[in-house]
């Protein structure tokens, strides 16, 4: 069988069987339903078996082109690196790489160092040899070759296809389906209907609140709605590209990024495969439009529809550069030295100009706490005509402020119990879910129902329903006291909006370790005028 002087066994001692699957193996398998695999390993199992020569096996399940997408492999070239076989038995060279010429390099310098014999049915390559290494160049060469032209040419019919509008991707976006027979992208009604209302969410926003990404997708998680990828949990992120994929005005494009080893780019717009129209659109061109309008035009994220505001959110600015400062709040840990666990709750304010300031958060809301002790009280109705806070009479809330609320926590139920009612309608939601979700509304409205009844017999509905509150007592008020007597920090910050126009914060000096931070804070009070010279 070997044209040599020599047989394998004067050689070679412990080879190892590399079985691969390529390309064409695929293709045949498809066609004709044959074992490709199977069929390697009984020819080279024959020709080992012929010589008597002992060997490990090792097959590789999967394609790839390169060394790196071929995992088993690159346990082979670790074991002929470090001496554990003296030799490689394939079907042919080819199998060895087709990758890009550095695994080409790999392959050939590791042949060469470790003189590794490589062994196919018909020949015995011996690297000590000129001509057998000459072999082995050209055999590795000619199977890259042949790799690329094999490529182009798929390429171009890719080019082809996606030039025609069909779809050359993966996975169809949400709201669409992949018709193989058009190789086009057909809508899919209920995920599109989905879509419609992301955009619609984004846009138009919600009770008269803005969303971002981060609300529209708790939102989404709070509804029940499946992520595209079947998670009971949405991502901002998964929001974003859906806002932000042309594919739903019915482009597609193709070959608009490349990848690198140092990351992946943007390619030249005339390098790009754009083709318009190339399939039914989900939203309006017009819709789209002011989706991509809004994001470029907010310069700072909508207040999170999962989070309640603090209580210094949106009043308090950074004297150097005049941005608004954020609470940043964390969690740590740290083991002490007799191995036990400590945790804190670390809570910063933080300017959005990356470093800039950062103070304590309490210990700027202890500032303004204590300029709040410094003011003198003022009575109910002089704080009325200033303020429209929801606690103005003392220190608890009156059963008007509770009615006012249970009131607006109903009505939020209410849109809840439409939007699933919508959701059923769209085929969203099957028959079950949709009863589920439907009980578990109307059993929360029902509880609020309870609680309204209870709280009308004590106050006269229409005073309610306006949440307003007679004068009870001209007893005076001390603004400290009625921060504290908020139960929320979303209802302290809607106090301190009234009181505060802005507050501008200047670090004097920086901590260190346990020391904190020290800094001047300048107050703009709003009611500055009630107390004359007394401020």
């Amino acid at each position: 069988m070997y044209n040599r002087q020599f047989s394998p066994q004067a050689c070679i001692k412990h080879p190892v069987v590399y079985l691969r699957r390529s390309r064409e193996d695929a293709e045949r398998e498809v066609r004709t339903g044959e074992d490709t695999l199977a069929m390697q390993r009984e020819v080279m199992e024959r020709v080992l078996r012929e010589y008597g020569l002992p060997y490990d096996l090792k097959v590789e399940i999967g394609s790839g082109d390169k060394i790196a997408a071929r995992p088993i492999f690159q346990q082979v070239l670790r074991d002929l690196r470090s001496g554990l076989y003296d030799s490689i038995a394939v079907k042919d060279i080819s199998r060895l790489t087709r990758g890009d010429f550095s695994d080409y390099g790999t392959v050939y310098d590791l042949i060469c160092s470790r003189r590794i014999y490589i062994l196919t049915p018909y020949r015995l390559y011996d690297p000590g040899n000129a001509n057998d290494l000459r072999q082995i160049r050209f055999e590795l060469f000619l199977s890259r070759e042949e790799f690329e032209v094999i490529r182009e040419r798929m390429q171009g019919a890719k080019y082809a296809y996606a030039m025609a509008g069909k779809f050359m991707g993966s996975t169809p976006a949400l709201g669409y389906q992949f018709n193989p027979k058009t190789q086009h992208l057909e809508i899919a009604s209920r995920e599109a209907e989905l879509v419609r209302r992301i955009f619609a969410l984004y846009i138009n926003g919600l009770g008269g609140k803005e969303m971002g990404y981060r609300a529209i997708a708790t939102f989404l998680t709070r509804s029940g709605v499946p992520s595209p990828r079947g998670h009971a949990r949405w991502n901002p992120t998964t929001v974003r590209k859906i806002l932000q994929n042309p594919v739903y005005v019915g482009e597609i494009r193709y070959r608009t990024g490349s990848a690198h080893k140092s990351g992946p780019s943007v390619r030249a717009e005339d390098e790009q495969i754009i083709v318009t129209s190339a399939h039914e659109p989900i939203v309006s061109p017009e819709v789209f439009a002011r989706a991509q309008a809004k994001a470029r035009q907010s310069r700072k994220p909508a207040t999170p529809f999962d989070r309640e505001t603090s209580e210094l959110s949106g009043l308090i600015r950074c004297g150097k550069c005049q941005r608004g400062l954020v609470k940043q709040a964390a969690k740590s840990s740290y083991q002490k030295k007799d191995g036990s666990i400590s945790r804190y709750h670390k809570e910063m304010l933080w300017c959005t100009t990356v470093g800039c300031t950062y103070v304590s958060y309490r210990a700027v809301e202890e500032a303004i706490f204590g300029f709040l002790q410094q003011l003198p009280p003022l009575s109910p109705s002089e704080l009325r005509k200033h303020l429209s806070a929801p606690d103005l009479a003392g220190g608890q809330a009156t059963a008007e402020d509770e009615l006012g609320m249970l009131l607006r926590q109903r009505s939020e139920w209410k849109k809840r119990l439409t939007f699933v009612y919508r959701n059923y309608e769209s085929g969203t939601y099957s028959e079950p879910e949709f009863i589920s979700r439907r009980e578990e509304v109307c059993s929360q409205i029902r509880q609020i129902d309870q609680l309204i009844s209870r709280l009308r017999q004590s106050v006269d509905p229409a005073a309610a329903e306006a949440c307003g509150e007679p004068e009870r007592s001209a007893k005076p008020v001390f603004l400290h006291e009625l921060y504290q007597s908020q139960h929320t920090a979303s209802a302290k910050n809607q106090l301190l909006r009234g009181l505060i126009e802005s507050a501008t914060l200047r670090v004097s000096a920086k901590g260190s370790g346990r020391k904190p931070s020290a800094f001047q804070l300048e107050i703009a009070f709003r009611l500055a005028g009630l107390f004359g010279d007394s401020l």
